[in-house]
Order: structure tokens, then sequence, then C-alpha cells
């Protein structure tokens, strides 16, 4: 058994009475409410917990992003995770996780997680996800492509971690005239892979199919 630590981040002191006089707090609460010296502040707390956790013996540390949503300041995990990767020496960094659909570029995505892998010395899980429907409004993708997105993106970072560039790449999605990223995992053939999600039937499948851990998110 390994236990992991794990917290959303959130930005804890927008006021309470407008939180809840607006409700579901997710993609249209304003960031007006936001503010940065605390973001600041909390921020750096969230960074001490972190390395605590290893201090006191957890065998993990877990990280995720959300968009426009004070119950996540993880804007972008990988800045974390890269951050942790340098103060840390044995926990593994386990992402949970970039969301796929999400990613212009799947080719610089494919480099920061190797970096990450190299940093931490093949400490990182990799985890990739599909994203939520605020994450497709917050960011301007249309989710008739979310699965579309999410296996090409996956099989194109797959392929630039594992084969010798270089190479095209010309998908539905993503096109790539030259594929030959000089930064690839540490460990191989690539790190670990999980998939986080919500019990999406098609998910389960295709992560059944690729031998990869399926993460139950449902509570």
């Amino acid at each position: 058994m390994h236990i992991m630590y794990f917290t959303e981040q959130p930005m804890a002191t927008y006021p309470a009475d407008k939180g809840l006089e607006f409700g579901a707090t997710a993609l249209m609460f304003s960031n007006s409410h936001f503010d940065p010296v605390q973001g600041s502040r909390l921020y750096n707390e969230y960074i001490e917990q972190y390395v605590l956790a290893e201090n006191v013996g957890f065998d993990g540390i877990m990280l995720n992003e959300h968009h426009n949503a004070p119950f996540c300041m993880q804007a972008k995990a990988n800045i974390f995770a890269a951050l942790l990767a340098g103060l840390t020496k044995r926990v593994k960094i386990v992402m949970l996780g970039n969301p796929l659909p999400l990613a212009e570029n799947p080719i610089r995505l494919a480099e920061e997680l190797a970096m990450i892998d190299m940093i931490s010395k093949g400490r990182l899980v990799s985890g990739f996800v599909r994203g939520g429907g605020q994450e497709q409004l917050a960011t301007g993708v249309n989710p008739a492509f979310n699965r579309e997105r999410f296996e090409e993106a996956h099989d194109l970072i797959i392929k630039a971690w594992t084969q010798p560039g270089p190479f095209r790449w010309e998908g539905t999605h993503y096109q790539h005239r030259v594929v030959n990223p000089w930064a690839v995992p540490l460990q191989k053939p690539y790190p670990r892979v999980w998939v986080p999600g919500v019990i999406s039937r098609e998910t389960v499948i295709w992560a059944a199919q690729h031998r990869y851990p399926y993460i139950a998110l449902n509570t």
C-alpha cells in the first residue's frame, strides 16, 4: 500500500457571503474576488505542505489543475510539479492530471513532463485526463471533439517519448511538420500513465485497452 498526499489547493480567502450568495462558484464566479496577496501566501503554503508530506513519510504527492474556479488554484499543475521535483528527493510526483483536450501543442506537454521526470530523477507518474465541461468553456475548446483530441494528443505524446525523431505528424486535430523533442523521459519506455476520471464507460474501456490504471474520482 502507498499513501499519497493531495489537496485541491483552494483559494479560500474570498468573501464567504459572496460565495454563498452566488452558489456554485465554478466558471462564472467573478475573479474580482481573487486577492493576489492572499494567493501568493497560499501558493507558498501549499508548497510547504507538499514538502512536509515527504518529510513525514508520504509515498507520493498528487497534483491536478482546474480553471476559472476558486476551489483549485492550480491553473498549470506542471509548474508546481517541476518546482516540487527540485524540492523533494523521494516521493512520487503524481499528476491527476494534464487535461489533454486542452493542449494546443502536445509536443510541448511531452517536453514539460520529460523535464519533470529528469529533474525528479524518475519519480514522475503522468496522469492524463479529459477534463470537465467547465474546462472546455474556460479555455474555448470545442467539447464535441474532447475525446478525439484526448486520444490523438495521447498517441502523439507517447510516440514523441518512444520513437526517435525527426518524424512528421498529420493528425485530425494536430499537425506537426517536425517532431523531434530534445527532452525525453528518464524512465523507459516512459513514465507510468494513470487515467483519472469520473467513471465514463468509454474512458474506462480505453484505459483498460492501454493497460493504464483508471483512477475513479467519484465520491
